[in-house]
């Protein structure tokens, strides 16, 4: 379950800003979602440590194991901390069986952060990071971190637009529990 709320998401860069009750929401394993219209920050607690975390962050081409709508995943190219991947996103949209193909540019940064942007696919861009952030706050469990995601996405749409966004929200929201849930299942 996911709570949204409404304050700038470009602000929640720091653990240290999260409210009481959105921590309180991250213990009890929900995913916080803040802001709007394409532009998001999200945050989910998993119950393992960075290492691991980290393991499943960078784990692309096992992707379409563990996401729901990611149908395959495939590292198409690495040069360094750089790594190109492709995905096929498939999901279903009112009657219909959508299925997409992107390409990312994922660039990784000290084992704590993934900067993404959109190189093909059918947005009018995407681009953000994925962190790993230690968790500043007295936890119910031995350890954790806090997974957190800032992406600003377009989609070219006209009048469906709104439509995107809900969607969209929702499977950013799905993604992050794939994701953590993953995490929590190496750690064990």
């Amino acid at each position: 379950m996911a709570s949204v709320s409404s304050p700038d998401p470009s602000a929640m860069a720091s653990t240290s800003l999260l409210s009481d009750s959105d921590r309180q929401r991250l213990n009890l394993g929900q995913v916080v979602l803040l802001g709007e219209k394409g532009q998001y920050a999200l945050m989910g607690l998993a119950k393992v440590n960075a290492a691991i975390a980290w393991s499943v962050l960078t784990d692309y081409s096992s992707f379409d194991r563990f996401v729901p709508t990611i149908a395959a995943s495939r590292i198409v190219e690495i040069d360094g901390a750089r790594s190109i991947v492709e995905q096929i996103d498939r999901r279903r949209i009112l009657l219909s069986i959508v299925e997409t193909t992107i390409l990312t540019e994922n660039v990784e940064i000290d084992q704590q952060q993934i900067s993404f942007r959109l190189l093909e696919g059918n947005l009018k861009y995407m681009y953000g990071h994925w962190r790993i952030e230690s968790v500043d706050w007295n936890l119910p469990y031995p350890e954790a971190v806090l997974i957190s995601q800032q992406v600003k996405a377009e989609a070219d749409l006209g009048p469906f637009k709104k439509m995107f966004y809900k969607l969209f929200e929702a499977s950013l929201i799905e993604t992050m529990e794939a994701i953590r849930d993953e995490m929590e299942r190496r750690g064990r």
